[in-house]
């Protein structure tokens, strides 16, 4: 019964030990059917078993209906206020840096673009062996910028990061309307 007690009202084998007052070696014991708690802890499991039905234990071994239960505690605002300031700040900073990042998005598609011309070129070429080592390097550049850093991929990632700070900003400033105001 012990670990019905400890998983419904969440308690660890330390904190419903010290309720029964046994030692946590006993309660892991009796736990695991090694052995049964002590008759001496008294009447504590017992109410607690009773307490987790919505019942209260009577000085005469009876039980009977439980006060209802008390309320949860309301939401603090300023934490909330302060997280949703906190997601718009983000937001915002998301979308300036989706802008930089769109901006390199076409500097690096205007590489790729560009290349065909750039290798059909017919004429001499100082260095050809260096210049087709830099157009790899551009090419390879452009490629990998946008496959890992600035295309569509990484663009899309970081809109939905955008969007799920606007919508937690939204659902906040819609339970803070809720709540009386911030002092």
């Amino acid at each position: 019964m012990a670990s019905f007690i400890r998983e419904h009202f969440g308690l660890t084998q330390e904190r419903l030990a010290s309720w029964l007052g046994v030692n946590r070696v006993v309660l892991a014991q009796a736990e695991g059917g090694q052995r049964s708690l002590p008759i001496a802890n008294g009447l504590q499991e017992p109410r607690l078993t009773l307490a987790a039905l919505g019942k209260v234990l009577n000085p005469d071994g009876t039980a009977q209906p439980a006060p209802p239960p008390l309320p949860s505690p309301a939401p603090i605002a300023k934490p909330l206020a302060r997280r949703a300031v906190e997601c718009r700040y983000q937001a915002g900073r998301l979308g300036r840096e989706l802008t930089a990042m769109q901006a390199r998005a076409t500097a690096l598609t205007n590489r790729l673009a560009a290349l065909p011309a750039l290798r059909a070129y017919a004429g001499p070429a100082k260095n050809p062996a260096r210049e087709a080592g830099w157009l790899a390097l551009f090419e390879g550049e452009a490629v990998d910028g946008l496959r890992d850093d600035c295309g569509p991929g990484p663009q899309r990632l970081l809109a939905a990061r955008q969007a799920g700070l606007e919508r937690e900003a939204e659902l906040l400033e819609e339970l803070l309307a809720t709540l009386p105001p911030v002092v």
